[in-house]
């Protein structure tokens, strides 16, 4: 019986990826990059050290004449754009803040991100987004538990038995 052969098997490079990624090593997190979770931690990687509390904060408001215009639209209903736009917006600027303040404690990684947001009725939109900035570093060979873990190792046991 013949040997399936997957694509990547005849790529060096691509195949130790693939690899790496069946028995859990996760990707090192590049210079100057942060990934964000709202949880406790990111799954396959060490928080090395804490760096401390960082937010961004953003409080933004439309033009008279446009909150005119939503006004009127609350007779109508239907979506407030002009609204959705200007919370959105905040939001954006809140956690571009937040990040650049990461960046500057030289931290890859921010657990326990939460957002408030207040002020749509005045026409005006604050957002305030905070968490904690740390250090990651991938783990190597890590294999998850639960349900992902078992998946990864039953396909990393049949691929070496092939």
């Amino acid at each position: 019986m013949a040997k399936h052969r997957f694509a990547w098997e005849d790529q060096p490079e691509k195949n130790k990826q693939q690899n790496n990624l069946l028995i859990g090593t996760r990707p090192k997190i590049d210079n100057h990059k942060i990934i964000m979770t709202g949880g406790d931690g990111f799954d396959g990687y060490e928080i090395m050290e804490y760096k401390g509390m960082v937010w961004g904060i953003s409080v933004r408001a439309k033009d008279i004449g446009q909150d005119f215009a939503m006004g009127c639209k609350h007779l109508s209903g239907g979506e407030l754009t002009s609204y959705s736009k200007l919370g959105n917006e905040s939001r954006q600027r809140a956690v571009d803040n937040m990040l650049r303040m990461a960046s500057r404690l030289q931290a890859n990684g921010i657990i326990h991100v939460d957002f408030e947001i207040s002020g749509f009725a005045q026409g005006s939109s604050e957002v305030v987004v905070h968490g904690t900035a740390v250090v990651l570093q991938a783990i190597e060979n890590y294999v998850p538990v639960g349900a992902a873990g078992n998946i990864l190792l039953d396909i990393q046991q049949t691929l070496a038995k092939k």
